[in-house]
């Protein structure tokens, strides 16, 4: 019996109680006490208001929620990673010149401007993630921060990536960036949200 039982079961445990008080001490162990015996009374029909047999865990505390949350941010740093390795590269451009044919190299394309539409084009599955982690209670406040910065610092970093590479090398520099980017996000955010789904899907097995 908790806190929260309504006063007439109250009332009716320890009406339970006193009469069992009566009987042989032999007698009042094989009952058991009276909360045990109010729940088998009650085990075929409907049990008094307020009377709790157990609670219901909530939709958001399931364990398929964390799969999903998963999922969802999976396919948020693939639009991510495809809006901006679509977007961003270099031109080359060749011209004629008295001394001969030459050629520049320019970066073509605004990594910035293509993390702001991957990130875009990931925000329905991002906003959808982010709820069901605000709701749920099978993540620590640390942990929910943790998923709700994993995409927003994946395009941070395709955003500067890029551009920083290329100001230091040129094309090899961008290359080499873009590469050390993108493995940074597929393995450092792959290893988070694992450790974050684990970990919300043992406490929604405890709690279940």
């Amino acid at each position: 019996m908790n806190g929260t039982t309504h006063p007439l079961v109250a009332a009716y445990l320890d009406d339970l109680a006193r009469m069992l008080g009566d009987l042989e001490p032999g007698e009042r162990a094989e009952l058991g006490p009276a909360d045990a015996i109010a729940q088998a009374a009650y085990a075929d029909r409907a049990a008094p208001p307020g009377y709790q047999r157990g609670a219901r865990v909530p939709l958001t505390s399931r364990p398929w929620v964390p799969v999903v949350v998963a999922l969802l941010q999976g396919l948020s740093l693939l639009l991510v990673i495809l809006v901006v390795g679509a977007s961003v590269g270099w031109v080359e451009e060749s011209s004629a010149t008295p001394a001969g044919e030459t050629s520049v190299t320019t970066y073509g394309g605004s990594s910035l401007a293509a993390a702001l539409a991957g990130g875009l084009a990931a925000l329905p599955l991002w906003i959808v993630m982010a709820l069901l982690v605000g709701i749920s209670v099978l993540w620590r406040p640390r942990e929910k921060v943790a998923h709700l910065l994993v995409v927003p610092v994946a395009a941070v970093l395709f955003a500067a990536g890029p551009s920083l590479g290329w100001s230091l090398a040129g094309p090899a520099g961008m290359v080499v960036a873009a590469w050390t980017v993108l493995a940074l996000v597929v393995a450092g955010g792959g290893w988070l949200l694992y450790r974050l789904t684990i970990s919300a899907r043992r406490r929604a097995s405890a709690a279940g």
